[in-house]
């Protein structure tokens, strides 16, 4: 409704226009599109409340230039013109600039009317493309550029809010995440807006400022399109290319696309990394780079504007504030340490943390329970009550049977839940407390070696503590049927050798050994690989678990129609009678070692929703063996 009535509003002043400034007090706005645009809209509707609060009397004249591509440059300077003649025998009291096609148009006027009246610009680059008076090749065109703080004489440029993209920090950037890097491909479109990045890029690269400059390959959308961009982009090489990316919607067709363009590249390669000086890719093909912070810039030129109508004096050219930005999924896929990010940087995309996606979880836990049982009395009582005939007692016996099997099924499982997890919970607690208090207490007494045994305790206790609410929040999750899977391409030998090597060692017992067998150097699969991890790693814990001496053998093959993970111990075995019950939930076949008994259960509904099976071989029997497969996919 704002942007309704902000629409009508400069309706009405276009139609004012006519008979505008009888007193000599107007200000002429110049846009490069509609202002129906929001963009525009919610610019010049803060910029509009903010300078009419303390000079009431300014009115306004919108004119738009209406730039809808690139292919209409040399046509630019000419509708420029127009627009000026219209008011060269009453000049306005100051002008307006939105957009870089409008400011670069405006400046490339070398009249009396440019040099005389004021201007103000904003939703501008700092350095822009310099429009030539006559006509060009738009797709070979190399552009001078031109900067608003020392190539102005020609125009009287008051002030301006600009954008200022820094193409050395995003290579230095790439440079030190990436330090293999030898070649960089710039992927520019074919807009005016990619032409000014173009500009800049190779302004940056003719420059001596960084002698390790890696080798840039220009991918120009002016002469590419979004397949020839595709086939370059799969012929890049993971091990020392690296990708950059300024804006990415128009090809040389003039194609626009609603769909992210960029997240189609990974349909060409899914290994290439990537870096953006502007928001573009972020998420799908970068994981990030130094990028101005967008935002809403009315209000700021307002008070520049504001400023100088009641001083006179010239403001600054004020450059939006840059800073780092990266997604939290991407650094986890190239395996980046948030440590080595620069100060400051900001990480999207986070996933919510326990407090803010589960706030009630554990309430909600406990209680379902009882609404489920109170909910199940009441419809047999009041069953009961209601039904008199013979058919509808049968059914009402049915269904109290049967609720009852329920009831008292639900009523174990949480009877035993809450048995495991008081004396789970309890048994790290203590430890941590009690360990945590003779510290505090007797630290001065202790001997330095005992101090670090205690907080070695406490470490690991917390650490077990950790574990059994994942596994509570895992199973939470399970039950609400919130398990999403996010497949990428992923190398399954280094995994499974990763796994072995890091993430099961400090479990290991003296005299128990951790081997890896497979046949392959590497194989790769599409897979979610946070709940494959996981799966893994909980069966290599629960061998651990049970074997005292001997081998844990994780083993990796592929066979014709599917790949099989198995995990293979030496340990105390499980009965036949017993191997299908150890996926049930809070099954535990010793209830004297620490564990949920949801552990086998998470990691079947993992497998079947990853489209595979789970088993206990029943044919080995010098310990016990866990094997799950994977479809191979076409």
């Amino acid at each position: 409704m704002r942007y309704r009535l902000f629409a009508i509003m400069f309706l009405v002043f276009v139609v004012h226009a006519v008979s505008y400034a009888e007193n000599g007090k107007y200000a002429l706005i110049i846009t490069s599109f509609q202002v129906e645009l929001n963009k525009y809209q919610m610019n010049l509707n803060d910029f509009y409340h903010e300078v009419n609060g303390g000079h009431p009397d300014l009115e306004f004249v919108v004119e738009n230039m209406n730039c809808r591509s690139l292919s209409e440059l040399n046509e630019w300077q000419g509708r420029m013109k127009e627009i000026i003649e219209k008011y060269v025998d009453r000049k306005p009291q100051l002008v307006l600039i939105l957009g870089n096609e409008a400011l670069a148009s405006y400046l490339s006027i070398n009249d009396d009317f440019v040099k005389t009246v004021p201007c103000f610009a904003m939703l501008v680059n700092d350095k822009i493309v310099e429009i030539m008076d006559e006509p060009v090749d738009i797709k070979t065109w190399q552009p001078k550029m031109r900067s608003l703080t020392t190539d102005m004489d020609e125009c009287r440029l008051m002030g301006a809010v600009a954008y200022h993209y820094d193409i050395g920090k995003n290579v230095k950037l790439a440079q030190n995440l990436f330090p293999r890097m030898e070649r960089m491909f710039f992927f520019v479109d074919n807009t005016f807006g990619g032409l000014n990045l173009l500009g800049l890029v190779e302004d940056w690269i003719k420059t001596g400022v960084n002698a390790r400059k890696p080798d840039f390959r220009i991918v120009d959308g002016r002469s590419c399109t979004f397949e020839n961009a595709g086939n370059i982009y799969s012929k890049m090489n993971p091990a020392k290319d690296i990708a950059m990316f300024s804006s990415w919607r128009i090809d040389a067709t003039g194609n626009y696309f609603v769909i992210s363009t960029t997240k189609k590249l990974l349909g060409y390669n899914s290994g290439i990394p990537g870096i953006s000086i502007s928001t573009t890719g972020i998420g799908d093909v970068s994981m990030g780079g130094y990028i101005p912070r967008y935002g809403s810039q009315g209000e700021r030129i307002g008070k520049m504007v504001s400023r100088w109508l009641a001083t006179g004096e010239p403001q600054k050219i004020e450059l939006v504030e840059n800073h780092y930005s990266f997604d939290y999924d991407l650094l986890g896929k190239w395996r980046i340490d948030k440590r080595r990010l620069p100060a400051g940087s900001e990480i999207i995309n986070k996933p919510l943390s326990l407090y803010e996606s589960n706030p009630l979880e554990f309430m909600l836990f406990f209680s379902v329970t009882v609404i489920l049982v109170i909910i199940i009395v009441f419809l047999v009582l009041y069953t009961n009550t209601r039904r008199r005939n013979l058919e509808r007692l049968k059914q009402v016996n049915a269904q109290l049977v049967e609720a009852k099997d329920k009831a008292e099924e639900a009523d174990m499982l949480k009877s035993k839940f809450l048995a495991n997890m008081s004396h789970e919970i309890r048994t790290p607690l203590n430890a941590i407390v009690g360990f945590s208090e003779l510290i505090v207490t007797s630290y001065k007494e202790l001997p330095e070696d005992e101090i670090n045994n205690i907080s070695g305790l406490i470490a690991q206790n917390t650490q077990l503590l950790l574990k059994l609410i994942n596994d509570v929040l895992d199973f939470s999750r399970i039950e609400s049927n919130r398990v999403q899977l996010n497949p990428e391409r992923v190398e399954l030998v280094g995994l499974a050798r990763s796994l072995i090597q890091t993430e099961t060692q400090s479990n290991l017992k003296n005299g128990v050994k951790l081997r890896f067998i497979t046949s392959y150097d590497e194989l790769w699969y599409m897979i979610d690989v946070r709940y494959l991890q996981q799966v893994i790693i909980n069966l290599l814990n629960n061998a651990i678990k049970f074997t005292d001496e001997g081998t844990v053998t994780l083993e990796l093959q592929k066979e014709k129609s599917e790949i099989v993970f198995s995990v293979t111990d030496t340990g105390i075995g499980i009965p036949l009678e017993k191997q299908k019950l150890v996926f049930r939930r809070f099954e535990k076949l010793d209830e004297f070692k620490q564990g949920t008994g949801l552990g086998l259960s998470i990691c079947q509904t993992i497998i079947e929703k990853m489209g595979g099976r789970i088993f206990v071989d029943p044919e080995y029997r010098n310990g016990a063996r866990f094997v799950f497969t994977l479809p191979l996919k076409k």
